[in-house]
């Protein structure tokens, strides 16, 4: 037996190599050693070819008498065949075209040459010997060669190879496959490059031109970035693409296309590139990649030629038939135009569509009376005027459907109709790439970045918010306008995490719809018309916020923004991030769509926090504060541009601008976070916490007190050490716990605190501190000792307490105050009691009830009657 085999995860070039070589060795199994590589697997799949292969397990090694080996001279690469090198009776031939092999196997026969690939090789000795190949063959042999040679521009291919491709084209091999299934390597940083393109990649409609628009972010030189998106083009089967790629301070942008209707150098002559054009390029500093894709979007919209549509399209009058027409005039009638498929008419609305083949095998069965409408197709699909004639290619194609009728939309009467022959004439040079794969995307596209959740929505959200939702949009329907819920609430949705919190937007007057869906609701409206928003309060305590679509625009860095109304893109673009840019359209044909116009829904799978635009924390200095919660309560990452642009902010002191009052309640809404101290380290990174105070969390120590405090609030959880307390509160007492009287005043005054409150901090601060200071001067405490240290602090000062002792000791004796003194210090008797036993009102009352309740905590009396006992041993004289 002869075997041929080629290393494992081979190529186009081992498995051409292995069929020439069975054309040397006609006798010869060819057998893979291992794996095959994807674009190899594909090609078997979709060629079907007729060579034949055998598994490695179907054959039995001891009979095997001459190993041929192709592409390789390493004998680690060939897996099992490894057993036959330097074997008693076993023959070994190898062709290979790699010269530098460290330890190549011992063959009988080599022939080893310096050439783009082994393919060639043996391309090369097949001449010699004058065999022919089929046109299949030659095909392959191509595949084999373009492949190792990258298309024959490697260093590595030589003269022989052209010679070699030259003549498998004179014998019919077909480079239109080649095209298809070979495309450069990719090496490492450029196949990350390419998952981030196909992740984001997205089909938008143009004037009815389908274009792919993808970018990516990358962290590290890539170069051949054109070689990545031409392998993009041809993997996702693209007429044209835009990549936009961002790489340090650059976003390129590398166009390709292969359509009349878009000249990639045209559009990207915008941005200062060049080309020609099916293939350009183009690059740009002053632009982020939000921007530069913006820019792109209406460059297109301007630049692309649109394409036909059914009304340019279509012929008309239409011949067809009645429902009430027999099978015997129907036939008649297609005789007579020489027609193969017709409309079926009731009035003057298709019902249905009756072809020749039906007619006949009617006839042929002496059916000739009956009519039409009992034997016509009565599934069938329609078009309009309007529509772009390529949206009819899956009916015609995929379906089958041999004409669709055109009707008006507005009273689905026919205007005209589309044939397989009108389809054929217009597309003949595209028709091949349409029939190769499936068409349903082609109905799907041109919906922008609409993605329809309602499915989600139903499983995600109660079923008296969706009733709301439902509401919502009747409402707006009724009122003729737009209505989209925005925000927080959509981005939550798709990660999966509750939030009811409900921002609508109408494009439209929002406060007027807010005033007709109170009505509705029965709801009361608080407006804003300043700003065109109001609060729709249900009677059940829910609110909906209400805010007309608006642009808005900033008269100084960190001022408070003037707004404008303006359409739904427009009040997405004013977002803070892109994630939180997503809306849901509630209501029109497309209810219940998704748009993302800002690549949102990518960064929620990246899970990266990125701004819109370069200008963002410069205009509302807050959101860099915002950037960091979401960060850490997402656990997602700050991009790396997102990042340098709070740095630069920071470094230029627009982050300054920003006033107390706003910057207090960012801080506030941090401290609450479930993990702040995750937040304060980042803020810390960033150079923001100085906006607060230079010394606020300036040393390790101070972030440990902070982690101290999550530790108290986790035991609290634990035994409900505390009925009431504002957590956020002892965070920001635990960031200015080490600041000198003037610096937490100084601190309070850039957080615009009210004077309640700076009284407030001062108080429970100087609390903490001085009760730290007795702890830490005894060594011993009676119980009443310590409650009567603690009993006039605040819960937040106690808990504070707990967290900057340092003592186990200490923090053992206020346990104890909060889970047992304070409790059995509750006394008994009364003023009236004391009254009533003969005390006169007085300030003797206090020393009484102190008395009581020393003794109580101490453990020395346990009731009433008790403490009426001591009363009167000790007051009375009794």
């Amino acid at each position: 037996m002869q075997v041929i085999t080629t290393h494992f995860s081979a190529d186009f070039d081992c498995m051409a190599a292995m069929v020439a070589a069975q054309k040397l060795y006609p006798e010869a199994r060819m057998v893979f050693s291992g794996s095959m590589e994807k674009p190899l697997q594909n090609y078997l799949r979709a060629a079907n070819p007729t060579f034949s292969f055998s598994r490695v397990k179907d054959v039995d090694l001891d009979q095997v008498t001459r190993l041929i080996v192709v592409d390789t001279q390493d004998p680690e690469r060939i897996g099992l065949f490894k057993t036959l090198l330097n074997k008693d009776g076993v023959e070994v031939h190898v062709y290979d075209h790699h010269l530098d092999v460290a330890n190549p196997l011992k063959a009988d026969r080599s022939v080893i040459k310096k050439r783009g690939s082994s393919t060639t090789i043996l391309c090369e000795e097949l001449a010699e010997r004058g065999i022919e190949l089929s046109p299949e063959e030659s095909t392959l042999m191509a595949l084999g060669v373009y492949q190792d040679t990258h298309s024959l521009i490697s260093i590595a291919t030589t003269p022989e190879d052209f010679q070699t491709v030259g003549r498998l084209v004179a014998m019919g091999a077909d480079l239109n496959i080649v095209a298809e299934f070979v495309e450069p390597r990719l090496n490492q940083e450029q196949l990350g490059v390419m998952n981030a393109l196909i992740q984001s990649l997205e089909i938008h409609n143009f004037n009815g031109v389908d274009v792919a628009l993808c970018t990516a972010t990358v962290d590290y030189y890539v170069g051949d970035l054109a070689v990545v998106v031409s392998r993009l083009m041809g993997l996702e089967n693209l007429n044209a693409a835009f990549a936009l790629i961002r790489l340090d301070t650059r976003v390129y942008l590398i166009g390709r296309g292969r359509t009349d209707e878009i000249n990639v150098a045209h559009i990207l002559r915008e941005f200062g590139g060049g080309g020609h054009a099916n293939a350009a390029a183009a690059s740009t500093r002053d632009l982020t990649l939000v921007q530069a894709r913006e820019k792109l979007m209406a460059v297109l919209n301007e630049k692309v030629e649109p394409l036909q549509r059914i009304r340019e399209v279509m012929h008309h009058p239409v011949i067809s038939v009645n429902a009430g027409d027999t099978l015997e005039q129907t036939e008649k009638m297609m005789t007579r135009f020489n027609l193969n498929t017709l409309p079926v008419m009731s009035g003057k609305k298709p019902v249905g569509i009756i072809t020749r083949q039906i007619v006949e095998k009617a006839l042929h069965h002496k059916l000739a009376r009956e009519k039409a409408g009992e034997m016509m197709i009565h599934e069938f699909s329609v078009t309009t005027p309007e529509a772009y004639f390529k949206t009819v290619i899956p009916t015609i194609i995929e379906d089958k459907q041999k004409v669709v009728p055109v009707v008006n939309p507005n009273n689905g009467h026919l205007v005209g109709i589309v044939s397989r022959g009108d389809l054929l004439r217009i597309l003949h040079r595209d028709l091949t790439p349409y029939a190769a794969g499936s068409y349903a995307p082609l109905l799907e596209r041109g919906q922008g970045d609409a993605k329809r959740i309602k499915s989600l929505m139903v499983e995600r959200l109660p079923k008296d918010i969706m009733s709301l939702l439902n509401t919502i949009a009747e409402s707006a329907d009724r009122m003729g306008v737009s209505a989209y819920v925005v925000g927080g609430f959509v981005r939550d949705l798709l990660l999966r995490i509750g939030n009811l919190d409900m921002d609508i937007v109408i494009e439209g007057d929002g406060i007027k719809f807010s005033r007709g869906l109170g009505k509705e609701l029965n709801a009361k409206v608080v407006s804003h018309q300043k700003f065109g928003t109001a609060v729709v309060c249900l009677p059940d305590g829910f609110k909906v916020d209400v805010a007309t679509a608006r642009t808005e625009y900033y008269k100084h860095p960190a001022a408070l923004p003037t707004v404008e109304v303006s359409s739904i893109k427009s009040d997405l673009f004013r977002r803070d991030f892109t994630f939180n840019s997503l809306a849901l359209r509630l209501n029109g044909k497309d209810a219940f769509t998704l748009l993302d116009f800002f690549n949102g829904q990518r960064d929620l799978k990246d899970k990266v926090v990125r701004v819109l635009h370069n200008l963002s924390f410069i205009e509302d200095p807050s959101r860099a504060f915002r950037a960091v919660r979401f960060e850490q309560r997402l656990g997602f990452r700050i991009g790396r541009q997102t990042e340098a642009f709070i740095k630069h902010a920071v470094k230029k002191k627009f982050i300054e601008k920003l006033s107390g009052a706003r910057l207090y309640n960012e801080l506030v809404l941090i401290l609450k976070e479930p993990h702040p101290l995750n937040c304060l380290r980042r803020m810390k990174e960033l150079d923001l916490l100085q906006t607060i105070h230079p010394r606020v969390l300036r040393h390790k120590v101070d972030f440990d007190r902070i982690e101290r405090v999550q530790e108290v609030f986790s035991l609290s959880r634990i035994v409900h050490l505390v009925q009431e307390c504002e957590n956020g509160y002892v965070f920001l007492l635990a960031m200015l716990f080490t600041l000198d009287g003037r610096e937490v005043s100084r601190a309070a005054t850039r957080l615009s605190l009210s004077p309640k409150m700076r009284r407030r901090i001062r108080a429970d601060l100087d609390h903490c501190k001085s009760r730290l200071k007795s702890f830490k001067r005894k060594s011993k405490f009676q119980p009443s000792d310590i409650y009567n240290l603690l009993d006039d602090l605040s819960s937040e000062a106690v808990l504070l307490l707990m967290a900057t002792s340092g003592s186990e000791k200490i923090n053992k004796n206020i346990l104890l105050y909060l889970t047992e003194y304070h409790e059995s210090a509750q006394l008994a008797l009364t003023g009236n009691d004391l009254i009533h036993m003969g005390i006169q009102p007085g300030p003797v009352f206090k020393t009484v009830f102190q008395t009581l309740r020393d003794a109580r905590i101490n453990g020395l009396i346990h009731s009433r009657e008790e403490e009426v006992q001591l009363v009167q041993n000790r007051f009375l004289g009794a």
